[in-house]
């Protein structure tokens, strides 16, 4: 019998990363219980720069439509599109979370999400937006889904 063999990279796997948001938690929950609310705010404003630097130069280049497109990739990669809902206008992006995936995971595996989640959202958002000069508002929250609506807008100076 001929020997087979089976050339595979990593790159090759399906990428799924649901243990991530357990574990980003954890990470976010240490900071809050450490340094408090604004510990939790100023790592991620400080994380969400050097992270999202090349998707705010994309922003700035051409606009909202960047940001749109990297909001549906994230739920593409969470194999969730059903559960978002994006409107562009010219000066606007409105975005709606039906049930956020990472909390539907982390209750499904009895993880209860710490009181600093929401600030994955919240102040990681405003970072992008401030970063690219646009505005930001968390519009609506529901903890125990995710449930979100919020909005980029361009800012009058």
């Amino acid at each position: 019998m001929a020997k087979k063999v089976m050339d595979r990279r990593a790159a090759d796997n399906k990428y799924l990363h649901r243990d991530f948001h357990v574990s980003g938690d954890l990470g976010i929950e240490y900071v809050g219980k450490r340094f408090g609310d604004n510990g939790v705010k100023e790592y991620l404003r400080r994380f969400a720069t050097a992270f999202y630097s090349p998707l705010v130069e994309d922003i700035k280049e051409r606009g909202l439509v960047a940001l749109k497109e990297h909001i549906e990739n994230i739920y593409e990669i969470e194999e969730a599109p059903e559960v978002l809902k994006t409107t562009l206008e010219e000066e606007e992006l409105l975005v709606e979370v039906s049930q956020c995936p990472a909390i539907a995971y982390m209750k499904s595996i009895d993880y209860t999400p710490s009181k600093w989640y929401i600030e994955q959202t919240r102040t990681v958002n405003e970072t992008i937006a401030d970063n690219a000069d646009l505005g930001f508002e968390l519009i609506s929250y529901d903890d125990e889904t995710g449930k979100t609506a919020y909005r980029f807008f361009r800012r009058c100076f």
